[in-house]
């Protein structure tokens, strides 16, 4: 047995099958948030990227109707990433 003393003077007495649990419980929350988390930003991914409809293509096919293309084609702009030299 675990005693544990609070801040007024009082013992709470913790058996250690008590404790597992409580650690158990913790590991459950946490994997709960991961597979929220991940289904989120799946769903993000979906709205703003990796669909045909999502807003970067949206955003892209209007650039290439600017350009003089028209908006039945393929969109062939892409993102180009640079970097800055030190």
């Amino acid at each position: 047995m675990i005693q544990e003393s609070f801040n007024n003077g009082r013992t709470k007495t913790m058996v250690k099958d008590e404790r597992g649990q409580t650690m158990v419980e913790y590991v459950l929350l946490i994997a709960i948030v991961v597979v929220v988390s991940f289904s989120v930003f799946k769903k993000i991914d979906g709205y703003l990227v990796s669909n045909p409809n999502s807003f970067q293509n949206k955003y892209l096919r209007g650039f290439s109707r600017f350009l003089g293309g028209s908006g039945d084609l393929e969109v062939r702009a892409n993102y180009k990433r640079f970097t800055i030299p030190k």
